[in-house]
């Protein structure tokens, strides 16, 4: 018996090990570049508008790309496409590094992001076909922690990485990770079924990404333009009406990209609200720090990645804890003293001036991270959990698709936001550091809003009695469709 249990401990550290860094690497990558845009337009001797696309494009290739995961896990199985998606990334990454001007660097990125995009669902889809369902809530704790960590630990790595060498770096360093994970997948993931043959849905990925750039664009512009501008608004209205048309179809015909049956399960549904809620406080920070800690303060980039560190510790040494407390306490007091928690730290980040201090800086950040410790998790686990084991898949491609588009639009919307907020406290007097430091405050203040909103709908979790046919069964394969 004691020999079973180290077999069974070992398969399942084995396994996380492959999902991990795959994960921690996809997730990573839509922030380290942000701090290597200087570089990039000095060398390529170009103008931030069109080097930000090596960032937003990625994002939106992701996002676009994320749908389509459910349909080539189920139709080849997920272990194949994990690492072919891990292969494609390290390919892109090799040409990224040999990029001759901007416009192959930008399109190099999207087709990373949408291998990216694949990754970041088979991962979270392999972890409930492969591991036992009595470690699945730890395991999406080791999960969520590579997805929530990422974004906290690229901005030192990049900083780093860009003050000794050049942004090329950041690319050398997927490499070897990437190799690492390709290897660890091959060796240690148990082999998942393929299924029957399928026709791809093109149109339903035409629609998504028509209307997912459309709207990134509009939220981006929108500082610039102005919200009530006819261009701001036509952009929305046209992005929202293929996004529609999208989620029509999806609904209508045999075979979906995106697989909308899985609303009809609660939990899921209010799971998946909650997620888009709290992708929008894990990017608010993400964003507006590094904004606040480089424009108004003028620190380095690696100067600017130390003061995030410590929240990163804080996060890393909490989400194993939350695995543990799941099965204990269950998810609704986590999520609840999560969100609050998330609230709290949000609301003095509102208080940022000119004179704010690193130190109050740190404190906060680290409060926020502590928040999403808590609650990331049990938000993943609860509503998956509640989905039958053979459109697993289908609902961890729609919970990484909402998570990726809330990310997306909301780095969009925040750079508007604070571009407009600036302006108004620069007519109201004061210099332009002095601006963007109460803009930033006003900002994260806005991204308050959705978690008040959210604390009540975490009773919409409750879990009715239901039969254990309904839930995953851990530790199976994908059966055929």
């Amino acid at each position: 018996m004691a020999n079973e249990v180290r077999s069974s401990e070992k398969a399942f550290w084995s396994i996380i090990s492959a999902v991990f860094f795959g994960n921690f690497l996809a997730v990573m990558n839509t922030s380290t570049v942000n701090i290597a845009v200087p570089a990039i337009m000095g060398e390529f001797s170009t103008h931030l508008p069109t080097v930000q696309w090596t960032v937003t494009g990625f994002m939106l290739a992701a996002g676009a790309a994320a749908p389509s995961a459910g349909w080539f896990g189920a139709r080849f199985g997920y272990k194949r496409v994990y690492i072919a998606a891990l292969s494609g990334f390290f390919l892109f990454s090799v040409i990224c590094i040999l990029s001759s001007s901007i416009e192959m660097l930008i399109i190099a990125r999207m087709v990373q992001g949408v291998f990216s995009g694949i990754m970041m669902p088979a991962t979270m889809t392999l972890i409930y076909q492969t591991i036992d369902k009595s470690k699945q809530a730890y395991g999406i704790s080791l999960w969520s922690l590579s997805s929530a960590l990422a974004p906290a630990v690229g901005p030192v790595l990049a900083g780093f990485l860009i003050d000794i060498f050049d942004w090329r770096a950041l690319f050398y360093f997927n490499l070897p990770v990437s190799a690492g994970a390709i290897i660890a997948a091959v060796k240690f993931l148990p082999d998942t079924d393929k299924g029957e043959k399928t026709p791809f849905d093109f149109w339903g990925l035409v629609f998504s990404f028509g209307g997912s750039i459309l709207m990134l664009t509009a939220f981006a512009k929108a500082g610039t333009w102005g919200w009530t501008d006819v261009k701001t608004l036509s952009l929305v209205g046209t992005g929202a009406f293929l996004l529609l048309l999208f989620v029509k179809r999806e609904l209508k015909i045999e075979f979906p990209l995106l697989n909308f049956s899985v609303f009809q399960h609660r939990r899921f549904a209010y799971g998946i609200i909650l997620n888009a809620i709290l992708s929008i406080a894990l990017y608010a920070g993400a964003f507006l720090v590094p904004i606040f800690l480089q424009t108004s303060l003028n620190l380095r980039a690696l100067h600017t990645g130390l003061i995030m560190m410590p929240g990163a510790f804080v996060m890393a040494f909490f989400t194993p804890i939350t695995g543990k407390l799941y099965n204990k306490i269950g998810p609704l007091p986590l999520i609840m003293a999560g969100l609050i928690v998330m609230a709290i730290g949000t609301f003095m980040m509102g208080e940022l001036t000119i004179e704010t201090t690193a130190l109050y800086v740190i404190v906060w950040t680290s409060i926020r991270y502590l928040g999403i410790a808590l609650c990331n998790m049990p938000i993943i686990n609860v509503g998956m959990s509640a989905v039958p084991l053979q459109v697993a898949g289908y609902a961890s491609a729609l919970n990484n698709w909402t998570r990726q588009c809330i990310a997306s639009l909301s780095i969009a919307l925040f750079s508007g936001l604070i571009a407009y907020r600036s302006n108004i406290r620069l007519e109201a007097g004061g210099d332009l550091s002095t601006a963007s430091a109460a803009a930033a405050g006003d900002v994260f203040l806005i991204s308050l809003i959705p978690l008040i909103i959210a604390v009540p709908l975490t009773l919409l979790l409750r879990e009715k009695r239901q039969s254990g046919e309904n839930k995953i069964l851990a530790g199976q394969k994908v059966k055929n469709q």
